[in-house]
């Protein structure tokens, strides 16, 4: 199997054809504000069950679990289990959740660990109605350069025991990203994937969605920023 699939499809197809969705990217992607918001999009336009586990073994900050309260209105339940500093834990209930009526989003953080953690569940995850997700933002270090893309993606894989995965661009420098910026984002993404493989959806700032929208062909999906914390200018 080629490791870059459904590539002819936009994400929003695949939220409507997938109950299973695995969220994997380095700190500072984006990832966890994507979650959340696939979260929401999930329950708002579906009314199902929607779990969303928070399995970010490493960081303290921009973490999906800091809205597990207010998502609860909304019928978003977030699981996660309290850290004692970096010691790496498990949070129960997966299992029963990926083989459920509902939508299971589990959001990979902390790298290696949080992947082998998920891979023992990679039975179910290698499954039809699964899909692993990558989040690509340009504006990144390690995603400069394809190698550093492919890198962390084999590195991921191999431990989580998949091979295979769709690519959803995110180019953003947080909430004062330029239009300009996010265009040129885009590009940079088309470039990094160039012969290899073709991104047709993004995650957009849902401020600048409609002065982007047309700028492009490719699928954008506008995004809330969530994880905006009192302390971040």
């Amino acid at each position: 199997m080629n490791l870059f699939y459904e590539t002819d499809k936009t994400f929003e197809e695949l939220m409507k054809e997938k109950k299973n969705f695995v969220f994997i990217g380095e700190a500072g992607s984006g990832k966890s504000e994507i979650v959340l918001n696939i979260a929401h999009k999930l329950a708002e336009q579906t009314g199902k069950k929607v779990e969303l586990f928070d399995l970010d073994q490493t960081k303290p900050l921009y973490r999906s679990r800091d809205m597990q309260e207010a998502f609860a209105k909304d019928g978003v339940t977030i699981h996660f289990q309290e850290q004692f500093q970096d010691a790496p834990t498990a949070v129960g209930g997966v299992r029963t959740s990926l083989v459920a009526d509902g939508y299971t989003l589990l959001d990979i953080g902390g790298g290696h660990q949080a992947a082998k953690f998920a891979g023992s569940y990679s039975d179910l995850l290698s499954k039809e109605d699964s899909v692993p997700v990558y989040i690509v933002n340009p504006y990144r270090p390690w995603t400069r350069s394809l190698e550093g893309v492919d890198g962390t993606m084999s590195h991921i894989l191999n431990s989580i025991r998949l091979d295979h995965i769709y690519i959803l661009g995110n180019p953003n420098l947080g909430n004062t990203t330029s239009e300009d910026e996010f265009i040129q984002g885009l590009e940079k993404i088309d470039e990094l994937f160039e012969g290899l493989t073709v991104v047709n959806s993004a995650c957009v700032r849902k401020e600048i969605f409609d002065a982007v929208k047309d700028k492009t062909e490719k699928n954008l999906i506008p995004i809330e920023l969530y994880l905006t914390y009192e302390w971040v200018d």
